[in-house]
This record gives C-alpha cells, sequence and structure tokens, in this order.
C-alpha cells in the first residue's frame, strides 16, 4: 500500500507491468499523450483547470471532449489520441491499463467501441472492459468491504471526499479527501468508511480478469465467490 496526496503537481502512483498510473500538472495549452508503447486502454480524469482531448480510430468517427473540474475519459485501447490542456493549465489523474496477457481471439469482454465521457460528481462508472473497471463508489459511514485482494491487477483509490480507513498488511492509515492509496496484486485491504458522512471515491482496478476479488473464508484461506468478470451497471 502506498498513500499519495494530489497536493503535488506531478506524482507517480504506480508504474508496473499491469498499468500506469500519475497525477501531472499541465501548463497553459500543454499536450498530453499515451506513454506507454503498447496497447492501452487510458482514463484522465481532471482535477482542476480544464482538458481537450481528441481521439481517432480507423473506420471510426474523430471524437472530441472538453474535460472541466471533476469530470473524466475513457479511451480505448488502440486509439490514437490527444489532449491539449485549457489557457488556466491543468493537473490531470492519468491511469493507463497496458493488459500485458490480453489476447484478442480470447476476449471476456467487450472492447470498448468508443471515447466515454464520464463525471465524477455524478457518480458516473467506467465501462467495463478487459483492460480495466472502476468508477465512483458511495459507502455510507460504517460500512467496509470485506478483507479481498486482486490476485493480478492494480488498483488505485481516489478519495475525494470523506475519510477512509484502509488497513492492509503493511498496517492501517486514514486516508482523508484530496489522497489516493495504491494497492499492488496480491495485496489483501479493508476499505472502511470510518466517517460521519457518505465515503465518495474513484476507482480503478488494472486489469478487468477473474478472479476479479479474492476473498478469505471463516479459517483465513483464500476464497473466490465467482469466475465471472464483473461486467459493470
Amino acid at each position: 500500500m502506498e498513500l499519495f496526496s494530489i497536493a503535488g503537481d506531478d506524482t507517480v502512483l504506480c508504474d508496473t507491468s499491469l498499468s500506469y498510473g500519475a497525477v501531472e500538472r499541465l501548463a497553459a495549452h500543454s499536450p498530453v499523450t499515451l506513454r506507454a508503447s503498447s496497447p492501452a486502454e487510458v482514463v484522465l480524469c481532471v482535477l482542476d483547470g480544464a482538458l481537450s482531448v481528441d481521439a481517432t480510430s480507423a473506420g471510426s468517427e474523430n471524437s472530441r471532449v472538453v474535460l472541466g473540474r471533476m469530470e473524466g475519459v475513457q479511451i480505448p485501447a488502440g486509439w490514437d489520441w490527444r489532449g491539449e490542456a485549457g489557457a488556466a493549465g491543468c493537473k490531470v489523474l492519468r491511469v493507463e491499463s497496458f493488459h500485458p496477457h490480453f489476447r484478442p481471439q480470447q476476449p471476456l469482454m467487450p472492447a470498448l467501441a468508443r471515447p466515454h465521457p464520464f463525471a465524477l460528481a455524478d457518480g458516473q462508472m467506467l465501462i467495463y472492459t478487459d483492460y480495466i473497471r472502476g468508477g465512483v463508489l458511495n459507502f455510507r459511514p460504517g460500512f467496509a468491504a470485506d478483507k479481498h485482494f486482486h490476485q493480478n491487477a492494480d488498483e488505485l483509490f481516489w478519495f475525494f471526499q470523506g475519510e477512509c480507513r484502509v488497513e492492509t498488511p503493511d498496517g492501517v492509515v486514514v486516508a482523508p479527501a484530496g489522497t489516493i492509496i495504491y494497492t499492488a496484486p496480491g495485496e489483501w485491504h479493508i476499505i472502511e468508511n470510518a466517517g460521519s458522512e457518505p465515503l465518495l471515491m474513484f476507482v480503478t482496478v488494472t486489469p478487468n480478469i477473474v478472479p476479479s476479488h479474492t476473498f478469505f473464508d471463516a479459517d483465513g484461506n483464500p476464497l473466490v465467490r465467482s469466475w465471472e468478470p464483473l461486467r459493470g451497471k
């Protein structure tokens, strides 16, 4: 587990064979493009300022979205895209999912057909694909997710309202709004709203593979409840 503050302008959250995550500050009219040389599904989320994103793909119409604060876009793997910060610059949460073991001839999920804009303030979800799943979760006070881990996936939690108690093998931390937690593959965690107000968080799990979650039985042994991929709402 690693805890980060989004107050910093440039912070690498994770850089693994599965995904890359970072908070980046872009000056006025600065460009942002894909880092990876291999196909990657990308999520861009604006923390402040504005960002325009143009995406193209063979056989599809060009797609352009303009994002403001707390808005984002999910870009399909294989699309060409370019973003540009607005006149006042912007701060962006970027997540790239590489899914190194993906086999196009053996997909579990339908591919993302075109860029998917979303608004965090409206509690919107990502479109679940083989590369990524996630979106906004709302935990009521006192609610905790069962102890679990993701065997072959990175997970990022961005808490933007409330206060979260996070327990992992490294111990317990309290993550206030404005912080991000990274949990590595195989690292069990318990996420709990220990405060008195709703806990709102934006979550990404990369990639979206089976088993999606591994829990624990009464004796503490790993337990897979389902071998079906999570398909979202």
